[in-house]
């Protein structure tokens, strides 16, 4: 299998290994995991769910990419328990990768409602991914869609997964097991925030970004939503906190900033 990948494939992984290990934030990690394997695997949308310790989704850990919040919300709330990558959790006690067209026969996949209504509707007929295990439990997946002219996943693309799985996987258990930290310090401020101008989840995530200097743009890039979604959200922040600017914004948060 070594032979599917050339020598600059090689390089490529191991710069994207030295980049994931350099994350320390658990909130920015699946995001930057979805984007990094975008370099070797081309896919149309995907996602990366983390788990709480009760086998949950951790909607403000998890992340997506190219996929609307109309779509992110139909995923968590309706489809993800009619999805068929769950007949692989069962497989395995470890860290897997999975292929869509190798869970089930093609015949019959095609007339699962997952591949009736949310498949074949948003055009991503075709999916592929890393069940991550860590001592027995399922603490995250990442799963990516192609659409028909990128067709099916090939086993390059399995190759690469295989051979990033268990670093992924590893990657993350130590973020979940560690506090959140971003810098040196956690950034109370920001929780603070948030309670005291009563916002909303999506609202202090926009904030943590505004927190870091991102622009609106940069936001819905990382956010995997629209520009126009990300205005809404800073307009409703600036108003809740009594300002009109991100200056006036930013001497709020210092003030709130031990």
């Amino acid at each position: 299998m070594d032979n599917l990948l050339k020598e600059k494939d090689w390089l490529t992984i191991n710069d994207i290994l030295l980049e994931m290990y350099d994350i320390e934030d658990i909130l920015v990690y699946p995001q930057q995991i979805l984007r990094i394997f975008r370099v070797l695997i081309p896919y149309t949308k995907g996602y990366f769910l983390v788990f709480d310790t009760r086998g949950n989704i951790d909607e403000q850990k998890s992340a997506f990419l190219e996929m609307s919040i109309k779509e992110c919300e139909t995923y968590v709330r309706t489809f993800y328990e009619k999805d068929y990558i769950k007949y692989t959790f069962d497989l395995s006690k470890n860290t897997i990768t999975y292929r869509d067209t190798d869970i089930i026969e093609e015949e019959y996949r095609k007339k699962t409602e997952f591949y009736q209504m949310f498949l074949e509707p948003n055009e991503i007929p075709y999916g592929a991914g890393i069940v991550l295990r860590r001592h027995g439990k399922n603490i995250g997946i990442v799963n990516f869609f192609r659409n028909e002219d990128l067709g099916d996943f090939q086993d390059k693309d399995m190759f690469i997964l295989s051979v990033l799985k268990s670093h992924v996987a590893h990657i993350l258990s130590r973020l979940l097991e560690q506090p959140r930290m971003t810098g040196k310090e956690e950034r109370t401020y920001i929780t603070e925030a948030a309670g005291r101008f009563g916002l909303s989840y999506r609202e202090q995530e926009v904030l943590e970004k505004i927190d870091e200097g991102l622009s609106n743009a940069q936001i819905a890039d990382q956010m995997g939503i629209s520009i126009s979604t990300v205005k809404k959200h800073v307009y409703h922040i600036f108003e809740k906190a009594g300002v009109n600017t991100r200056g006036q914004l930013r001497k709020v948060l210092n003030d709130l900033d031990p």
